[in-house]
């Protein structure tokens, strides 16, 4: 039993390539933290390389071979596999006027300030949707990084629509609250590809499929 043992614990822990990941800003800042943290109390000898590109990119990144495996919201990678479904939900700051408000109106959402993404990420045109379905028109401020906008929410400067996945630990700490405007929310799917099959890509898509598992 003991030496089963040790077999086992050494072939958990032999794998000492590397393995090089591209993300997107979202995955590579709300969902990837704690995959690699799993990954690398298995495989500790495994050596991680994360670069965050926008979706656009990850495709060049891969077929270049900066890359081993792409996690993007496109659905135009190698050999691409769902992992994840996401929501784009309108948020705002716990101390926001409109997380109070008791008679919510659309028309609160036309005379409050939002932050939106640029259009070069892959939500803008989910969001424009969504805004056209509000019928509310904005002058907003543009920002070209998730986590700036979901911090710019955070400080009170406006309410924007963002992923629900990267805001879950602000929601469980009750700093950012959900706006309830009766409007469906915004669905999207995550997406992993690769050109390559090592045993380093298997081991990340198996911690992938895990994480993924204990929050969908």
């Amino acid at each position: 039993m003991t030496d089963r043992t040790n077999v086992d614990l050494t072939q958990s822990t032999a794998r000492k390539g590397i393995l090089r990941i591209a993300a997107s800003p979202v995955i590579s800042q709300a969902i990837l933290p704690d995959v690699l943290t799993r990954l690398h109390a298995k495989y500790p000898d495994m050596r991680l390389e994360l670069t965050t590109a926008p979706s656009s990119e990850i495709m060049q990144l891969l077929k270049s071979k900066k890359a081993d495996i792409g996690c993007s919201e496109l659905d135009n990678l190698p050999t691409s596999k769902a992992f994840m479904q996401d929501e784009l939900l309108l948020f705002a700051s716990i101390h926001h006027p409109l997380a109070h408000k008791k008679s919510p109106s659309i028309l609160d959402l036309q005379n409050t300030h939002w932050i939106l993404p640029d259009t070069k990420d892959p939500s803008r045109p989910l969001i424009d949707q969504s805004l056209q379905q509000y019928g509310v028109q904005v002058q907003p401020t543009i920002m070209g990084s998730p986590e700036s906008i979901k911090q710019a929410v955070l400080s009170g400067l406006g309410i924007a629509i963002l992923s629900r996945h990267s805001c879950k630990h602000e929601l469980a700490r009750g700093e950012l609250t959900v706006l309830d405007y009766k409007v469906a929310p915004i669905k999207r799917t995550l997406y992993a590809g690769t050109h390559s099959n090592t045993k380093e890509v298997q081991a990340f898509l198996s911690e992938l499929q895990a994480y993924c598992r204990l929050w969908q």
